[in-house]
């Protein structure tokens, strides 16, 4: 004779209607905005150095704040925010979709990266290279907002509005320097996106 296990099946049921649910709330926000942080930092380190006229210093900038401090804070930051759910006894859903999107996106964008420097048109047309992450970081925030939460499809559209409003300057004055400014507008789309996800993680446990 089978034995029911009701805790297991109220696992499997709160599994089940998460799934069939639409996107209401990324959990995971104090990484997005940890994200924008770093990345914001390092965009003004970079203004910096560049006003100093430090140019051998810039490439290793952006390279040595993600490797070495982002993904780092990424891990321990995601870490302590999966234990805190788990106290709260909600089980955190891991999502693979999620993952092998934002995989493929950072390859997509570490291919084109190589084209340009193989090609050597890295040097004339480096611009090309923050259209190219940007147009990929676009698609990764709707992917986010479809599958995570709303508030990155605000996101997408502050990214969106960027590459547009620089590609415009760019084409009606004839001057490469303004493509440079659609780049600047990755930091805003993390901060905002995680901003906008505290307010509504907060609302929620309000209304709860």
């Amino acid at each position: 004779m089978d034995e029911s296990n009701p805790p297991n099946d109220l696992h499997f049921l709160r599994d089940v209607v998460a799934r069939t649910q639409p996107p209401t709330v990324n959990r995971f926000w104090p990484v997005t905005l940890m994200w924008g942080c770093v990345v914001g930092i390092g965009f003004l380190a970079c203004a910096l150095l560049a006003i100093a006229g430090k140019m051998a210093v810039l490439p290793w900038v952006m390279p040595g704040l993600i490797f070495l401090v982002a993904w780092p804070l990424h891990w321990y930051v995601r870490r302590e925010v999966r234990l805190s759910i788990e106290e709260s006894g909600v089980r955190p859903r891991f999502r693979k979709d999620l993952k092998w999107c934002w995989v493929s996106i950072s390859v997509m964008g570490l291919i084109w990266t190589a084209g340009l420097i193989v090609s050597g048109l890295i040097a004339s047309h480096g611009y090309l290279l923050t259209f190219a992450w940007c147009s990929l970081l676009f698609v990764g925030c709707v992917m986010n907002g479809v599958l995570l939460s709303r508030e990155w499809f605000w996101a997408a559209t502050v990214m969106l509005a960027s590459l547009i409003a620089a590609f415009l300057a760019g084409y009606l004055t004839g001057q490469s320097d303004f493509y440079w400014f659609a780049g600047y507008a990755v930091p805003v789309t993390f901060l905002l996106a995680g901003v906008l996800g505290r307010r509504n993680a907060r609302s929620r446990i309000v209304r709860a």
